[in-house]
Formats: structure tokens, C-alpha cells, sequence
């Protein structure tokens, strides 16, 4: 492990490198099930002006090199929001990627861990990029599955080099499909119909013009309807302002479905299509050229994800998320798609993952949190 250096990123050249890693390194070149991310949304989330983690936390960058070539990176970051709602012991490395070499990633997260020790941390978990709500864990299910739109890849031996450093199970969060709508077609008005019956609830879908109402009213009802669930944080005011700019992009108005009572909106449910193919094409920037091809593959996506939902703890048990997943299915094969992805469902949301069984909805990819003690200097 002495011939690995792991340096600090400093300046816009190493930042440049630490984002390129997963192009340069070549660990990709023959995974069919990797999706590149956006170069650009992920200069903004590691710019420590713009992103919104630099507000609620603070974290530093790692290369590791050998031989003067980059074999890995790696995040360690703490956030103060966790530390104010659960603990000031935990906090958190993410961002990971490597070859295939137990040294390098003995390297990586010992650098990580040390980093966490110097600001008073026992326990490293992760991995969690840069919250519950971005990009966490590694598949240790379903790794030769493409992901869906807003998901990752990550190389399969992850998860190996990680236990073998000594990292444990923390948590799993999974990905539910269900397959085949057209089946659900003969009896799903009756079921829904059955559903809503004494609801007294009604049911809208977004209009453009009330988009910032919108935006807010699933601010207010997720921050409340989610408080409990594994590993909540609210969103802060920049998270909503990212997520009104994203939805102004990609929002299907007819898949944004909202439920009122007495013209008071009590819950919500948001799909998007799977747009994975279309960054696929992209590769990480929005050359002119790809545009043309990579919007083509979103009007052809027949796949659609549930990307965030939420109902008030005083309307709950009253079957408005069934409901919710009904009129998507409805609403979606009426569009042309043919399956609903719910993603990601914590295992301990048993609520969630009760409704989505009643759908015969498929567990097909799984997502795992690790943690491990800092040993003492």
C-alpha cells in the first residue's frame, strides 16, 4: 500500500480529474448497465458556492494515485443537519469509485476515515453522496441491471472491497418494478373506484401555471410526511429551488398528481420518464449534435419512475397512495408506457412497500448503506 499516494483535491484541474474518474479510468468501457451522469450538475453540486451541501455541511475530495495515475477517489463530508436531528458521532464518505484493488480502497477509506476522526467521528457510513436523497449505497442486488433516470451504476466489486475492508450492513434500499401495465388494464378502474370510495378526496394533476404553488405545497408535505422515515433530513430552501428548476425540465403534467381535501392538497405523487437511454447517448454533456437522438430516446422511453411521493400522517391508511400508483399506471399506459418503477423504497417503510406488493411489484435492484467504527489513531 506505500506505493499509493492519495492527495487532497485542490484547484479546478484536480476537480476536473476527481469528476472524470469514471470516464478516464476505464472501469466503465464494457458495462452495459452504466448510465453517465452530467458533467455539469455535478460541477455544481461539488462547487462549494453553489451547492447546496456547503450550506448544511462540509467535506473535502480525494484522489488516490499510482505510479502517478489516478486509481480512485472518494468523498468524506459530515452534515451538520444530521448531526442537529440524530447524532454528532456518523458521518460520511460517497463519491467512491476505483479499480479493482483491496489496496487502493484500504487507502481510500482510511484517508476517509482519518478525515472524519480529526472532526471527533466514531463511525464512517455511506456510501451516501452527499445525502439519503442523492445517490447512496452499492448494489449488491441487480448489479447487471441498468438503473433507472435519477439512479447510478456502480462497478460490481464495490461492495466486496468495502466488506473487505470491514464495513457491515447499515441498511438496503430498493427498487420496485412493476412490469407489464397492459395487465392491470381489465379490473383497474374497478380497484381504484374501490379505493376512493368515502375518500371525499380529489384527485388533480399539475397545471404549469401553479408550478411554484406546487413546488411548495410538496416542500411542506414532504418535510412532514417523511419525518420518521430512515435517515430524513428537510429539504433546505436551495434543495427546493433545484428541485422547481428539474421539474420545470422534465415534469410530465399528467404524471404529477395531486390529492385535495376541501381544496387543500394533502399528499402528492410525482413520476418522470426514464430518461436513462437519453443520458446514455449524451455521455455526460450536451453536445448539440446528441440532443436530437438523446430526445428521441425520452419520447420513446416506455418506462416511468415514481421519483418522490408524499401524504400527510393524518391521511394516511385512507389508500391515497394506492390511489396514486393506480392513476399513474392508468394515466401512464393511456401515455404509452408500459412499466412503473418505484425507486428508492427504504426497508424499514413497510407502509410503502405493503402498497407496492398489493401492485405485484417486483424488488429487482437493491441498494446498500455500510458503516464500520473509526479505529483510534
Amino acid at each position: 500500500m506505500n506505493d499509493i499516494d492519495v492527495k487532497k483535491v485542490e484547484g479546478r484541474k484536480l476537480m476536473n480529474e476527481f469528476i472524470l474518474y469514471p470516464w478516464t479510468s476505464g472501469i466503465y468501457e464494457n458495462d452495459p448497465a452504466w448510465i453517465p451522469p452530467m458533467i455539469g450538475e455535478l460541477k455544481k453540486l461539488f462547487n462549494r458556492k453553489k451547492s447546496y451541501f456547503f450550506e448544511i455541511g462540509e467535506g473535502d475530495f480525494f484522489l488516490a494515485y499510482r505510479n502517478g495515475r489516478a486509481v480512485g477517489r472518494i468523498t468524506a463530508h459530515i452534515n451538520r443537519l444530521y448531526e442537529d436531528k440524530y447524532d454528532g458521532d456518523t458521518g460520511f464518505f460517497g463519491f467512491y469509485e476505483s479499480i479493482n484493488s483491496q489496496d487502493v480502497a484500504n487507502a481510500l477509506f482510511d484517508t476517509a476515515a482519518a478525515w472524519l476522526r480529526k472532526r471527533g467521528k466514531t463511525v464512517i457510513q455511506g456510501p451516501q453522496s452527499f445525502s439519503v436523497y442523492d445517490s447512496v449505497g452499492f448494489e449488491t442486488e441487480g448489479c447487471d441491471i441498468t438503473p433507472i433516470v435519477g439512479l447510478l451504476h456502480f462497478a460490481p466489486y464495490y461492495k466486496d472491497l468495502a466488506e473487505a475492508y470491514g464495513f457491515t450492513k447499515c441498511i438496503d434500499w430498493s427498487c420496485y418494478l412493476v412490469r407489464d401495465m397492459e395487465d392491470y388494464k381489465p379490473y383497474l378502474e374497478q380497484v381504484k373506484q374501490e379505493y376512493m370510495k368515502g375518500q371525499d378526496i380529489e384527485y388533480k394533476t399539475l397545471q404549469k401555471r401553479d408550478m411554484k404553488k406546487r413546488v411548495r405545497e410538496i416542500h411542506k408535505i414532504f418535510n412532514i410526511a417523511w419525518d420518521g422515515n430512515w435517515g430524513h433530513l428537510p429539504l433546505t430552501q436551495r434543495q427546493l429551488d433545484t428541485l422547481y428548476d428539474e421539474l420545470k425540465m422534465v415534469a410530465i403534467p399528467e404524471l404529477a398528481i395531486f390529492a385535495e381535501d376541501k381544496g387543500t392538497t394533502v399528499g402528492f405523487c410525482i413520476s418522470i420518464a426514464d430518461a436513462n437511454q437519453a443520458l446514455r447517448i449524451l455521455n455526460g454533456r450536451l453536445y448539440p449534435w446528441r440532443l436530437p437522438r438523446a430526445l428521441k430516446a425520452v419520447k420513446e422511453a416506455k418506462k416511468i419512475r415514481t421519483i418522490i411521493m408524499g401524504v400527510l400522517p393524518e391521511y394516511r391508511g385512507r389508500k391515497i397512495d394506492e390511489v396514486f400508483y393506480l392513476k399513474t399506471i392508468e394515466t401512464g399506459l393511456a401515455m404509452g408506457y408500459n412499466a412503473s418503477d418505484c425507486s428508492l423504497v427504504v426497508e424499514t417503510n413497510h407502509k410503502m412497500i405493503g402498497a407496492l406488493k398489493h401492485l405485484n411489484a417486483e424488488r429487482y435492484k437493491n441498494y446498500r448503506i455500510y458503516e464500520k467504527k473509526i479505529d483510534a489513531p
